[in-house]
């Protein structure tokens, strides 16, 4: 059934599962697939919504809306708890995450889809959750 949706999805849909491959080539993890197969999902079954958001982001590229995903969503499961050993100490899958969530930072960066400075707090805001979590 998914396949008959890749190819029949939109051009923008399209362009986000390329770039989501692309990202599956770069972080070889688990974790990533974790992610990949929710923001797959949502592009597949919600692909309106995908295209509404871009547009009314004055802009935004597939590429930028599926590294700000990546990101999001990395952070949110960082936060979780649910991969620390203990208090402030991430498990393996956690560190993983952590390359994800830092790489994506990097990508928005470069894209310009990120202010520098936001980046670094948006980490600065992560490290502190992992201290307190686990």
């Amino acid at each position: 059934m998914n396949f008959l949706k890749k190819v029949f999805a939109s051009a923008e849909v399209k362009a986000a599962l390329g770039v989501l491959d692309e990202a599956a080539h770069r972080y070889q993890h688990l974790q990533f697939q974790m992610i990949k197969e929710v923001i797959e999902r949502f592009l597949l079954t919600r692909s309106a919504d995908f295209i509404r958001v871009l547009n009314e982001s004055g802009g935004r590229s597939p590429r930028e809306w599926v590294y700000s995903q990546i990101w999001n969503m990395a952070g949110d499961m960082l936060e979780s708890g649910r991969y620390h050993i203990y208090r402030g100490i991430l498990d393996p899958m956690g560190e993983n995450l952590l390359r994800i969530f830092d790489g994506a930072t990097e990508q928005l960066i470069q894209m310009k889809a990120v202010d520098p400075e936001y980046a670094k707090e948006q980490k600065e805001i992560l490290s502190t959750c992992i201290a307190r979590m686990g």
